[in-house]
C-alpha cells in the first residue's frame, strides 16, 4: 500500500471524523440559525457556519486526536497552521457549496427568472433549493475532509524527527 494513504488506516483518522461528525453538528446548526432563523444571507451563513466548526474542531482535535504529537511549537502555532489549512479547506467547502446549489438550482430550473447565469449570480443571488442546501453543505464537507486530514497530519501535528522511530 501507498505510505501516504495509510494514515487513512487508522484509529487516528476515526477520531478526526468523529471530530468532523461533530464539527458538521456546529457547521449546520450554525448555518440552521443563521440561514432559517435569522434570514442572513445563505452564502455569508454557511461562510460563517465554516468558521465557528473550525475553531471547534481544533479545540478537540488539540486534545484528543492528536494529543500525543503536541511537542514542538505550542498551541498558538498548531491553532494558526489549523487555520491556515482549514481557510483551504473552507474555500474548498465552499465552493463545492456554491457550485452545488448552482447545478441544483439549474437541474431543478429554480434560477429566479431575471438573474443571469455566472459566478457573480452564484455567489449573490442564488438559486433557492430550500432544504437541498444542506445537501451542498455536505458534499463540501465532504472534499474538505480528506485534504484537512492529510494537511493537519504531515504539517500541523506534524511528528518532530525525534519521534519517528
Amino acid at each position: 500500500m501507498l505510505d501516504w494513504i495509510k494514515p487513512l488506516f487508522t484509529p487516528r483518522f476515526v477520531k478526526f471524523c468523529a471530530v468532523g461528525a461533530s464539527g458538521v453538528l456546529v457547521n449546520l446548526g450554525c448555518l440552521a440559525l443563521l440561514a432559517d432563523l435569522l434570514s442572513v444571507h445563505v452564502n455569508l451563513s454557511a461562510a460563517l457556519a465554516i468558521a465557528v466548526s473550525i475553531n471547534t474542531n481544533f479545540a478537540v482535535n488539540e486534545l484528543w486526536t492528536f494529543r500525543d504529537r503536541r511537542s514542538g511549537g505550542g498551541p498558538a502555532r498548531r491553532w494558526l497552521r489549523f487555520h491556515l489549512v482549514s481557510l483551504v479547506g473552507g474555500v474548498l467547502q465552499w465552493t463545492v457549496f456554491v457550485s452545488a446549489n448552482l447545478a441544483l438550482g439549474l437541474l431543478l430550473d429554480l434560477a429566479p427568472e431575471d438573474s443571469s447565469p455566472g459566478l457573480r449570480a452564484a455567489v449573490f443571488e442564488p438559486a433557492q433549493v430550500g432544504p437541498l442546501k444542506y445537501l451542498s453543505q455536505m458534499l463540501g464537507i465532504g472534499a474538505a475532509t480528506i485534504w484537512n486530514f492529510f494537511a493537519n497530519f504531515h504539517w500541523t501535528w506534524k511528528r518532530g524527527h525525534e519521534e519517528r522511530t
